[in-house]
């Protein structure tokens, strides 16, 4: 188990009567960046939020319908990450944080029981450790919006503790299917 979908998308909202429900009918979703977006959030001195996305991303969500289970993997390009913070931009990506020289993926690989589906439990794999998350789900209009907060040194990621902060928000949203 090891694939990471962290995602925020950007899609239209469709009614509920027109779109399939998470814990309905069986339904297959691709995750890329034509519909979707990974969004995370970096807390600098533990308190000031640092905005990020990943820009190449490929993932899919499976679900078996009410009773059933849903499936998730996902891969990520780590060298895709942009911040909103201009030149920290090229210092995360540096060896001393993400390394997207050497470990050039981030992987996610998770499932849930549909019934309920508010959790979605897997592995996480960034520079070459993984570690298990769970994505808090939930349904709004249209969209599936699953959410976690990792601690980067549990990755191995320990450069600059107090000016960078520990905690990492990731956001993914996707739009249910039709």
């Amino acid at each position: 188990m090891r694939r990471l979908i962290l995602l925020f998308l950007l899609a239209p909202l469709a009614s509920a009567s027109s779109v399939a429900r998470l814990d309905q009918r069986p339904f297959s979703l691709e995750v890329t960046p034509a519909c979707c977006a990974i969004t995370f959030t970096a807390y600098i001195l533990g308190v000031f939020p640092l905005e990020g996305r990943f820009g190449a991303f490929a993932g899919r969500l499976d679900t078996q319908g009410a009773g059933g289970t849903a499936r998730a993997e996902a891969r990520i390009d780590a060298a895709s990450l942009v911040l909103d913070g201009g030149p920290i931009e090229q210092d995360v990506k540096a060896p001393h944080f993400l390394d997207v020289s050497h470990y050039r993926d981030i992987l996610f690989r998770g499932a849930a029981t549909v019934a309920g589906a508010e959790v979605l439990s897997g592995e996480l794999t960034i520079r070459g450790v993984t570690r298990p998350v769970s994505l808090r789900l939930r349904q709004e209009g249209g969209t599936v919006l699953a959410e976690t907060r990792i601690s980067r040194s549990a990755f191995g990621i320990t450069a600059r503790p107090v000016l960078a902060g520990d905690t990492i928000a990731i956001r993914i949203i996707a739009p249910l299917p039709r």
